[in-house]
């Protein structure tokens, strides 16, 4: 019984972890996530096809939300694409959770194809989670998120 009572104590610690605790909007985001005003909330993402080049102008990419989701990323919405000079930022995003608890198994990975307007050309790929406000806490964001070409 000794035994019991600290293993309950820490397991409803870590399940509360998970749970909404911001009254002013509900979406319970963790540092490094944010609610679009289109909607949604950032994700990470990493490329899948590995068949991009200069010329691609549409290629795969993995999507997993960095929320605790009880293992589901969920409904993966459209992503916001910034083309910049030396880069084009990719910012993943997914339907926002209710409130509630969830545990923090990892989450498993959408698949989506990304259409640009234009090829890749001369400069990289880089994950949007990597570059908001307070960004790239669940991500990888080693390299400053560059996911093609391969840092």
């Amino acid at each position: 019984m000794k035994k019991i009572v600290p293993i309950v104590a820490v397991s409803l610690l870590l399940l509360s972890a998970c749970q909404s605790s911001d009254p002013n909007n509900g979406s319970g985001d963790p540092a490094g996530t944010t609610t679009n005003s289109s909607g949604g909330t950032t994700a990470t993402w990493s490329l899948i096809s590995d068949d991009v080049t200069a010329e691609s102008t549409t290629f795969d990419i993995g999507v997993m939300r960095i929320e605790c989701a009880s293992g589901e990323t969920g409904t993966v919405l459209d992503p916001v694409i910034d083309y910049e000079d030396d880069r084009i930022l990719i910012e993943a995003r997914v339907e926002t959770l209710a409130d509630g608890a969830n545990n923090c198994l990892a989450n498993n990975v959408v698949p989506l194809t990304i259409e640009l307007n234009e090829p890749i050309g001369e400069r990289s790929l880089v994950d949007g989670v990597c570059h908001v406000p307070g960004g790239g806490i669940g991500g990888d964001c080693e390299g400053d998120g560059v996911r093609w070409p391969i840092p």
